[in-house]
């Protein structure tokens, strides 16, 4: 079997199991996704990764693996005293789905604005905004609540 075919499968064993997501827990995990503008309006790299799991893995949007929380910290310290330093994030839940009662599939669409200059590499549409969409899996347990397990983030074009 292919690698294609292995992952399809897969996608389509969680859709199966998935179902709809309870009120309590959507909006948990609501707030947790839209705590990280508070995060970033701070430019606090540690209040970004907090609701990340410790061992948690980030895909950024260069396509680099954030490997555990302090990677993530210090990663987004670096960006918010760099090429996204003084910017604005705006986070708008898409989806949520419940794959299981302790495990959940969000997907939010992120906007950073005031950009000065767009770093080499990310979409360019002339107006200082990127937009990206980003997908993650959260875990939930009875000594952490929702965290997040791993994330993607992907540039979306303004095309």
């Amino acid at each position: 079997m292919t690698r294609k075919m292995v992952w399809m499968a897969g996608v389509v064993g969680l859709l199966a199991c998935s179902g709809p997501v309870a009120a309590g827990d959507e909006a948990a995990i609501e707030t947790l996704l839209e705590a990280k503008q508070s995060a970033w309006a701070a430019a606090d790299g540690d209040a970004w990764a907090r609701d990340y799991q410790t061992d948690s893995v980030v895909v950024n949007l260069a396509g680099s693996r954030l490997l555990g929380r302090e990677a993530n910290a210090r990663r987004h310290d670096a960006v918010f005293a760099g090429p996204l330093a003084g910017t604005a994030l705006d986070i708008a839940v898409e989806h949520i789905e419940m794959l299981d009662e302790n495990r959940a599939l969000a997907v939010a669409k992120l906007t950073v604005s005031d950009i000065e200059t767009m770093p080499a590499g990310l979409p360019d549409g002339g107006d200082g905004i990127l937009r990206t969409r980003m997908s993650f899996l959260l875990e939930q347990d009875a000594d952490h609540g929702w965290q997040i397990r791993f994330a993607q983030n992907t540039a979306v074009s303004p095309y």
